[in-house]
């Protein structure tokens, strides 16, 4: 399975609405309770950053606080399914913000939300607690890193 975090631009886990976030770092996760095994993949970055969207730029669409007009509005339902192109074919995208479109969207295409707790700081921890929390393995011994992730290698400098 693909998961997906939303990323600042410090390569920190993003705990506002991930519309909003840096990047995605995508990480592979596969194996049973016994031995599951996840690596890094790559970074994708959010379209939103890329074209400097109101995604971004808005502090009410970052803490998830948009009238009710915008959470209406046919066109800001639709800006939501943009992320798409940096999720692809992700299985889960983890995040400790969201709101009801972005839910609504990503359950539209088969994409299921994990809530991330707010002490969670990078991609490692979030991978770990999303592993142990959804019960995939029966706890930490269990699960193997594959290959380095690129906050491993900077925990390592």
């Amino acid at each position: 399975m693909i998961v997906a975090i939303p990323m600042d631009a410090r390569e920190r886990v993003y705990h506002k609405n991930p519309c909003s976030a840096t990047f995605f770092a995508l990480y592979e996760v596969n194996g049973d309770r016994h031995h599951v095994h996840y690596r890094f993949l790559e970074t994708k970055l959010n379209p939103w950053e890329k074209w400097e969207g109101e995604m971004v730029r808005d502090p009410d669409m970052k803490a998830c606080q948009c009238s009710n007009e915008k959470k209406e509005d046919p066109q800001h339902i639709s800006e939501h399914y943009t992320l798409l192109k940096a999720l692809g074919k992700t299985d889960y995208l983890l995040a400790d913000l969201y709101c009801l479109n972005t839910l609504y969207t990503m359950r539209d295409v088969g994409i299921k939300i994990y809530k991330l707790p707010p002490f969670i700081k990078n991609g490692d921890e979030a991978i770990h607690h999303f592993i142990i929390g959804s019960g995939i393995a029966d706890d930490l011994r269990r699960i193997h890193l594959t290959a380095p992730s690129p906050t491993a290698r900077l925990q390592e400098r």
